[in-house]
């Protein structure tokens, strides 16, 4: 497996939306390509060196892995990938150096690798009604009955930042998430920015795909790492636990969806 690590220093005048933007459209590149294997970014952990230090400090960091290098070849060397950065060189000014290499520790792969997973279901509703049931994240409370409240704390057309209260396993838990938000291809991607327990990094999309007039592939992808806690002090252990309730959540939420489109898809439908 061959890593790529990108390292980007965006100015202080850049506004954090659209760096949020810049590192959705970078993850929705890397997925479609059907190339990528793994896609994460986060911000940069600033040390209080790094104020003196010479050269280019990062803000943030980037890293993918292919399967070889003629894959990452491919790939860095695709049309949309040039496409990509044209036009982000267009919108905003940033600095990014990067390093293709091999995993320099195999310890770290193996206690603390990102997964990823994709689940997805037929609905009977087409793919903007489906998509309006995403968007409402103020209405998740109703919608997932494991979710206790949802407050919006910022908003506009193209992004949501709402802090989640959920009932995960049994213990409630409270986390920030920022949700990207592209209507017209009818996608939502989603990270945590305040992390819940046991979570490193958690991220993904909402996609609902038009199959025709009337039906929508719902697909909900999930890219995450786990953490120890006290309570759970084991590598593996928070692994199996996190893997668990991703895959259980991902069947509950997409049932979820789907139900409640197609309950709106028939009020539609009903004549006054």
């Amino acid at each position: 497996m061959i890593v790529h690590t990108l390292l980007y220093r965006f100015g202080a005048e850049i506004d954090e939306g659209d760096i949020g933007d810049f590192f959705a459209g970078l993850r929705t590149l890397a997925g479609e390509s059907g190339l990528v294997r793994d896609f994460a970014w986060q911000q940069h952990v600033l040390l209080p060196a790094d104020e003196h230090s010479k050269g280019m400090t990062a803000t943030h960091i980037a890293q993918f892995s292919c399967a070889d290098v003629p894959t990452l070849r491919k790939f860095s060397e695709s049309a949309p990938v040039h496409d990509f950065i044209s036009t982000w060189r267009g919108k905003i000014d940033y600095e990014a150096a990067y390093a293709n290499h091999e995993v320099l520790l195999s310890s770290a792969e193996k206690e603390d690798s990102m997964f990823h997973t994709e689940h997805t279901v037929t609905v009977n509703a087409n793919a903007d009604i489906v998509y309006e049931v995403l968007a409402d994240i103020e209405g998740y409370a109703k919608l997932f009955p494991p979710t206790e409240s949802s407050t919006m704390l910022e908003e506009s057309e193209t992004h949501q930042i709402a802090r989640l209260v959920v009932d995960v396993s049994g213990q409630i838990q409270s986390w920030v998430t920022r949700r990207d938000l592209d209507r017209p291809n009818r996608t939502i991607s989603y990270r945590q920015l305040d992390n819940a327990a046991m979570v490193k990094y958690m991220g993904g999309q909402w996609r609902a795909l038009p199959l025709d007039g009337d039906r929508t592939q719902l697909v909900i992808t999930h890219d995450f790492a786990a953490r120890p806690t006290e309570q759970v002090p084991s590598q593996e252990e928070a692994t199996r636990l996190l893997q668990a309730a991703v895959e259980n959540n991902s069947h509950a939420d997409l049932a979820a969806v789907r139900d409640e489109a197609e309950k709106r898809a028939q009020a539609v439908k009903v004549p006054a």
